[in-house]
C-alpha cells in the first residue's frame, strides 16, 4: 500500500508519482520465523507476567543506594574478548537509569573525528529535577570532560542524536506530557551555546519518546518520530488513537518543520501505539521506519522519495486485526510455549528493535521475538513470557511471517536449556534484546544486543552482558555461534551491560555506547532496584579483529579530556565510619561538596590541602558522593559511610 502524506503545514507536497515495484517474496527455503531451535528456558521457568501498558517518564521514589568501588568516575580501561581488542572509555554518567522503555534509538552518531554521544542524565534523584541530555564529543583523539549538566535549559528525556550535511548536531527530547518536542541544536563539536527550539506541534495534547533520522540529497532533512501522549501517561485520544504515531520532518536542518500522520496507520488498523516501540533510519533518498508491536502486526514503512511517499510492509501479521486487551485469543491457533497444553501464546517483537538502511538502499529489521498471550479476559491487561529467548533479523527480500534467528543468549554450560536464576531483571524484552543495527560502505551488517549470562549473577538475577553480532554477506549468513562478548567480568562478576547503541555508519570501527550498572535491572521502572550511578561507557571495536575471538590482550585507549587523572583523588578508608582522609594529588584550591542522594548539598567547602581529614560522624550510614571540582572541571567519588 503507497500513500503520499499532506503535511499540516503552509508547503504541500506534490505526490511523487508510482515507486519501484513491490519486492519479490522470500522463496520457500529462506527461514521461518521460529525460535525452535534456541536454546530456551525450562518449562516449567515459563511463566507469564503481566505486561506494564503504561511507560514511565520520572520516578518518585527514593531507595537506598547500595555501595560498589567499581567504576571510579574517569577510569580509562581496556577489556578484550578473546584476541579482539576492546577499547572502553567511561564518557558519561547517570543515576536515571531508564534508557528506553523498549527500543533504543540513537544514542551515538557520527565516525572518525566526529562523533557525537547522547543519553539520559541525571545527577540528583526523587523526581530527578535535572534529568536532560548528557553529551560528549569525540574529535578524534578525545571525548570531552564528562558532563554534569544538561544541555537543555528545561527538564526533558529521551534524546535522539543526529548530525546534518551542514555541519549541525542536534538532539530531540521530549519535555513533558503536554509539549512539543525541543530541539537543541549548535554547530558539529564546538563550544557554542546550545540554540532550543519548539517542533510546532498541531494537536489537543503532547508528543512523547522522540526517534529522529536525517537524510536528504543534501543531507538535511530531519524526520522526527513519536506517539500522541497516552491516556494512561496523562494525555488524551488523537484521531481516535490512544497513542497516535506523529510525523515530523524538516527539509532545512531544522529551521522549519511539517507534520502528518499515515492514513494505513488510522484506526481502521490500529488502536495505538506504545512508546519506546519504534525506529527510524535514512540513507540519501531512502527513510524507513518500524513498529514494533505486541498484539498488533508488526511492520516497516517505506519511503524512497525522502518521505513524500511511503508502502506499508507487514513484518509479522498478528492472527487478530485490531485487537483490544482482554478481546481474547484464539486457545488452538497459537503455540504451547508455556506447556500447559494450551495453544494460546502468540510470537511476536518484544517492542525492542532497530531497522537500518543500508548503502544500497535495502532496508533491513531486526528485533527480539516474545510470547504473549490474553488469557485472562477480565483483568484490562495481557502478559508476556520474559524467558523468551532469540533475537530476530528480517529484510526487503524476505516474506510475511519469515525471519531469520541471528542470536540469542548462550547455554553456557550446554545443559540444552538456559538455566537461570528465579528471577530475570525486569526490562520487558527478549532475553536478547535491545538491539542496534549499523552497516559500512560494503554491505556489511553489525547488530550489538545485550543477553543474560547463566554464569554471572547477583544469587537472584543474572547479569546481561553486551554482544556482537555481525554477517559480512548483507544478511545471508550471520556468525551466531561466534558472536563476541564484549562486556567479559574479567576482573569483576557484576556487571550489567545494557541500552546499547551502535553508530549506523561503520568505517574501521564499531562506535558504541551502553549504560553500565552493578545491579541487573532498573531503578525507574522494571525491579524499582536501589539507585546507584551508572557508567556510560564508550566501546572502540576494530572491525578487522572481529573475526577472530580467541586471546586476551590489552591495549591503551585514546582517552578524554578530563584534567582529573586517575589516581588524583582518593578517599580512605572507603567505608568509613568517623573520619575520611581525602586526597587531592594536584596544585591549586578545589572547590569540595559533600552530597546526598536526594542531591542536597551536606558540606562545601574550599581546600588548597592535597591531604585532608574529613569528620564525618554526623552523617547517617548509605551512601554519598564526593565532588571535587576545579576551573570547572569536575570528577565524583562514592563515599559509603558505615
Amino acid at each position: 500500500m503507497k500513500q503520499t502524506l499532506l503535511f499540516s503545514s503552509a508547503l504541500l507536497f506534490l505526490a511523487a508519482g508510482l515507486q519501484a515495484p513491490l519486492l519479490a517474496q522470500q522463496d520457500a527455503s529462506a527461514p521461518s520465523f521460529s525460535l525452535s531451535d534456541v536454546p530456551q528456558v525450562p518449562v516449567e521457568a515459563r511463566i507469564a507476567k503481566p505486561m506494564p501498558t503504561i511507560a514511565v517518564d520520572g520516578f518518585n521514589e527514593i531507595p537506598l543506594m547500595p555501595f560498589s568501588e567499581e567504576g571510579q568516575i574517569g577510569q580509562i580501561e581496556n577489556i578484550q574478548s578473546r584476541s579482539l581488542v576492546v577499547q572502553r572509555q567511561i564518557i558519561g554518567l547517570t543515576q536515571y537509569d531508564l534508557q528506553s522503555n523498549a527500543a533504543i534509538d540513537d544514542r551515538l552518531v557520527g565516525s572518525g573525528d566526529a562523533i557525537s554521544a547522547g543519553w539520559i542524565m541525571s545527577l540528583e534523584t526523587g523526581s530527578f529535577p535535572d534529568r536532560g541530555t548528557g553529551y560528549n564529543f569525540f574529535d578524534g583523539e578525545n571525548w570531552d570532560e564528562q558532563p554534569y549538566e544538561r544541555i537543555e535549559s528545561v527538564r526533558c528525556g529521551w534524546p535522539s542524536i543526529g548530525h546534518t550535511a551542514s555541519g549541525t548536531e542536534y538532539s530531540v527530547t521530549h519535555p513533558g506530557i503536554d509539549t512539543p518536542f525541543l530541539m537543541t541544536s549548535r554547530a558539529m563539536g564546538s563550544n557554542d551555546t546550545w540554540s532550543e527550539m519548539s517542533i510546532p506541534m498541531d494537536g489537543p495534547f503532547g508528543v512523547l519518546w522522540p526517534r529522529t533520522a536525517t537524510s536528504g540529497v543534501d543531507g538535511n532533512t530531519i524526520h522526527v518520530l513519536g506517539i500522541s501522549t497516552p491516556i494512561g501517561n496523562g494525555g488524551l485520544e488523537f484521531q481516535g488513537q490512544d497513542g497516535a504515531l506523529m510525523y515530523y520532518r524538516s527539509l532545512d536542518a531544522g529551521a522549519t518543520w511539517e507534520q502528518s500522520t499515515f492514513p494505513a496507520l488510522d484506526t481502521t488498523n490500529f488502536v495505538g501505539f506504545s512508546g519506546d516501540t519504534y525506529a527510524i533510519h535514512a540513507r540519501d533518498g531512502v527513510v524507513a521506519f518500524t513498529v514494533f508491536n505486541d498484539l498488533m502486526d508488526t511492520f516497516v514503512m517505506i519511503s524512497e522519495d525522502n518521505g513524500d511517499n511511503w508502502e506499508y510492509t507487514p513484518v509479522i501479521d498478528f492472527p487478530v486485526d485490531n485487537y483490544v486487551i482482554d478481546m481474547g485469543l484464539p486457545e488452538d491457533e497459537g503455540e504451547d510455549f508455556n506447556g500447559d497444553g494450551i495453544f494460546q501464546e502468540y510470537l511476536n517483537s518484544d517492542g525492542a528493535g532497530d531497522v537500518h538502511v543500508d548503502q544500497n538502499g535495502l532496508v533491513h529489521v531486526v528485533f527480539g521475538g516474545m510470547y504473549y498471550m490474553d488469557a485472562d479476559t477480565v483483568d484490562d491487561n495481557f502478559s508476556y513470557f520474559p524467558g523468551t529467548n532469540g533475537l530476530e533479523y528480517w529484510n526487503q527480500s524476505y516474506g510475511l511471517d519469515s525471519s531469520l534467528t541471528i542470536a540469542y543468549a548462550y547455554d553456557i554450560d550446554e545443559s540444552g536449556t538456559l538455566d537461570l536464576e528465579d528471577d530475570i531483571a525486569a526490562y520487558f524484552v527478549n532475553l536478547a534484546g535491545i538491539p542496534s543495527m549499523g552497516s559500512d560502505e560494503y554491505g556489511n551488517l553489525f547488530v550489538t544486543y545485550s543477553a543474560i549470562r547463566e554464569d554471572y549473577s547477583t544469587g537472584s538475577q543474572n547479569y546481561r552482558h553486551l554482544y556482537v553480532v555481525n554477517s559480512m554477506d548483507n544478511g545471508a549468513t550471520w556468525n551466531t555461534e561466534d558472536a563476541c562478548d564484549l562486556t567479559p567480568d574479567l576482573d569483576f562478576d557484576g556487571y550489567e551491560s545494557v541500552f546499547g547503541s551502535l553508530a549506523p555508519d561503520v568505517v574501521d570501527s564499531l562506535e558504541i555506547i551502553y549504560q553500565r550498572d552493578f545491579e541487573p535491572g532498573l531503578h525507574v521502572r522494571g525491579d524499582l532496584d536501589p539507585v546507584d550511578l551508572n557508567d556510560i561507557v564508550h566501546l572502540r571495536v576494530s572491525v578487522a579483529d572481529l573475526g577472530d575471538c580467541a586471546d586476551i590482550e590489552f591495549e591503551d585507549y585514546v582517552g578524554i579530556a578530563e584534567p582529573f587523572s586517575e589516581g588524583d583523588v582518593a578517599l580512605y578508608p572507603n567505608p568509613a565510619a568517623v573520619n575520611v582522609e581525602l586526597v587531592i594529588n594536584r596544585a591549586g584550591a578545589h572547590d569540595v561538596k559533600i552530597i546526598d542522594l536526594n542531591g542536597r548539598i551536606l558540606y562545601s567547602w574550599t581546600t588548597t590541602s592535597m591531604v585532608e581529614q574529613v569528620n564525618i560522624s554526623d552523617l547517617a550510614s548509605g551512601v554519598y558522593l564526593v565532588e571535587i571540582s576545579q576551573s570547572g572541571a569536575h570528577t565524583v567519588i562514592r563515599l559509603a559511610v558505615d
